[in-house]
């Protein structure tokens, strides 16, 4: 198990904290809306020049101890995702660690299996994708912050409650969007209620913001527990990537992953998953898929296996509003310094 999460996802974890947001007069979500409205194509999201060096190489399998320009970065993103066992800062050489790690990866992704990093491999990884671990984690709380990892039901009670973040400006048709992810989850397990609140009251937080430098574009979102002391409480947060465009319902044609236009109904499906107990699923009808499959850039329909999956969390959970929901205990994982990032 890493003893620490990897420089990208720490960078990751850095955003603003909303108290700025505020100050900056934080609008990215507002103003991508209007850019879009007025006409204006968004920039294609593209990433840095290192890796696409390295993805550009033609190579048949790279000699062991080899030094490769920008294979750092991609054993950073293996790392980081669960397939690599160890942590950074990583060197430019091949080693037979990544491709065990690679190979992991096709295997789970039912891709050709090579070892390398050949081009199915590329045009996924290249994908938008959840910034949530696929595999290989299980967190505790470390400094009250957790990553919501599967099996565990956070919240003990049935009656939850979600807000926006004020500072994000989120119109009112896209937080109906947002009521609907809430809805299909509600009618999928049966059990929860869910209404929403005041931001500083909801049980789930929901907000807007923009990615520190050197965070990936391609990661729409993430979500993560808070406890608070001296109670424990919890509370949950997710956090999308306010630098994409987020198309609504209705604007299913203009659906582009490579141009950053995302469904916001789609992703907020996916983080609601998590915080529910989902892990990622290898299966690509699933909504907690991580990757946006240019063929499945649209997904909220539950199938059943996500149905069953669900049903099952919660199959032993009491009706009350309280009482014991039977929570695992947790392999502790260190989160390192990743908790001073997300400190208020």
């Amino acid at each position: 198990m890493k003893p620490n999460l990897s420089a990208f996802l720490l960078l990751f974890l850095l955003l603003l904290d909303q108290s700025l947001c505020a100050k900056a007069g934080f609008s990215s979500f507002k103003n991508s809306l209007v850019k879009w409205v007025n006409g204006k194509k968004p920039p294609k999201p593209e990433w840095d020049n290192e890796i696409y060096d390295f993805l550009r190489q033609k190579f048949s399998p790279p000699q062991q101890n080899q030094p490769m320009k920008g294979l750092s970065r991609i054993k950073d993103y293996f790392s980081n995702f669960g397939y690599l066992q160890s942590s950074g800062p990583f060197d430019d050489y091949w080693d037979l660690q990544t491709a065990s790690a690679i190979k992991t990866f096709q295997r789970s992704f039912d891709l050709q299996v090579t070892g390398t990093v050949n081009n199915q491999t590329i045009q996924l990884i290249s994908r938008p994708r959840c910034a949530v671990p696929d595999m290989d984690f299980s967190y505790n709380f470390t400094d009250n912050v957790s990553l919501p990892k599967a099996g565990h039901q956070w919240f003990q009670k049935r009656n939850l409650t979600y807000g926006f973040l004020p500072a994000s400006e989120i119109p009112a048709n896209f937080t109906k969007v947002f009521r609907d992810a809430f809805a299909r989850w509600v009618n999928a397990t049966g059990f929860f209620n869910l209404t929403e609140t005041a931001y500083d009251d909801a049980d789930i937080k929901v907000g807007f913001y923009t990615f520190t430098e050197g965070v990936n574009d391609d990661l729409f979102g993430f979500s993560f527990i808070r406890e608070k002391p001296p109670s424990n409480k919890k509370t949950a947060e997710i956090r999308l990537n306010g630098n994409m465009y987020w198309a609504l319902p209705s604007e299913n044609d203009i659906l582009s992953w490579e141009d950053g236009i995302l469904d916001l109904e789609s992703v907020a499906i996916h983080e609601i998953g998590h915080l529910l107990g989902l892990d990622h699923s290898f299966m690509n009808e699933s909504v907690m898929y991580p990757y946006i499959l240019p063929s499945q850039q649209r997904k909220i329909e539950l199938p059943n296996s996500d149905k069953n999956n669900i049903k099952k969390q919660y199959a032993n959970v009491s009706s009350g509003d309280g009482g014991c929901l039977g929570v695992p205990s947790l392999t502790t994982l260190s989160l390192g310094f990743a908790y001073l990032l997300l400190m208020y």
